[in-house]
């Protein structure tokens, strides 16, 4: 549960004391932008998508342990949310079906469904960075080929002699490269949840919008634009409800007994890299301690 945010100099403060009053000399953000900063879901005892599709340890840490948060990283998280939101409006306005829950509790939440060409696609928002961007759409180095600008290089080097022509990288999107693991698995559990509504899906896609688009690090990935539709694949049925059956048994034993002592996967810490820079409760955790340290 969210208990503090880190002040600038990194220093602690009770989230209501925070909106209350600063404990600095001026406030680091606004007072709208600490409340979107601090809104989270309260625990009602049924975990959503995304609560499963994190780790165990992390999401029963993030019910069961207070933790605290820099409300500087959460400008993305709170860009997607109210992107999402002018989003749903403008759909509804235009008589499109958007924001549809697919269970009675509000989460689960199919952020646009729409006919295309006799399909049902279930479309849902995201704003990614560009790693995440290239390794959705299977983008991989390919070789080096010449500017087809014409333009060489000016001065000579480690790349090539002054004067000849400049090369550049190629990329290529290969199927087989597409690792988009966790988007299917959700928008399938939509998609079967849908199903039991009377809604049957038969295409899902991701709309992605590239956080850091435009940048020379986003080109260095191949990703040149600033949004991509991704088609997310269909998964079994079977195969999607055991995963989430396995996950929702897995935390409410944690929750139950008030412990767990299995780690993250690779997969679901993104290979220690979410320990070391994006995990809230990693304190908690062995391999977060591992892997930040021992800080």
């Amino acid at each position: 549960m969210l208990e503090w945010f880190r002040c600038t100099d990194q220093q602690l403060i009770p989230v209501k004391d925070c909106f209350t009053k600063c404990r600095l000399d001026r406030r680091c953000e606004p007072l709208p932008y600490l409340h979107l900063a601090a809104s989270e879901r309260e625990w009602t005892g049924e975990a959503s998508t995304t609560q499963l599709l994190n780790g165990t340890m992390m999401s029963f840490l993030k019910i069961a342990r207070p933790y605290a948060i820099d409300p500087d990283d959460m400008a993305f998280a709170i860009h997607g949310t109210l992107a999402h939101s002018q989003l749903e409006k403008k759909a509804k306005e235009l008589g499109m079906v958007a924001e549809v829950s697919a269970t009675l509790d509000g989460r689960n939440v199919a952020d646009l469904i729409v006919k295309d060409n006799g399909d049902v696609v279930l479309l849902d928002y995201k704003t990614w960075g560009s790693y995440r961007v290239a390794k959705a759409l299977g983008i991989v180095e390919v070789g080096k080929q010449q500017d087809p600008s014409g333009e060489v290089y000016k001065r000579g080097g480690a790349w090539g002699k002054a004067g000849t022509p400049k090369m550049v990288t190629v990329f290529r999107a290969m199927e087989q490269e597409v690792d988009n693991y966790e988007a299917e698995l959700q928008l399938n559990r939509y998609r079967i949840m849908l199903k039991e509504l009377g809604i049957h899906v038969t295409k899902m896609r991701v709309h992605a919008i590239v956080r850091d688009g435009g940048l020379q690090i986003a080109k260095s990935r191949g990703v040149d634009r600033n949004t991509y539709l991704i088609p997310i694949r269909q998964l079994g049925d079977d195969e999607v409800e055991y995963y989430f059956h396995i996950k929702a048994d897995d935390l409410d034993r944690a929750l139950t007994q008030g412990k767990w002592d299995e780690p993250c996967n690779n997969r679901e810490c993104w290979d220690g890299v979410r320990c070391r820079e994006y995990c809230e409760v990693a304190m908690y955790c062995p391999k977060g301690i591992i892997e930040k340290g021992g800080k």
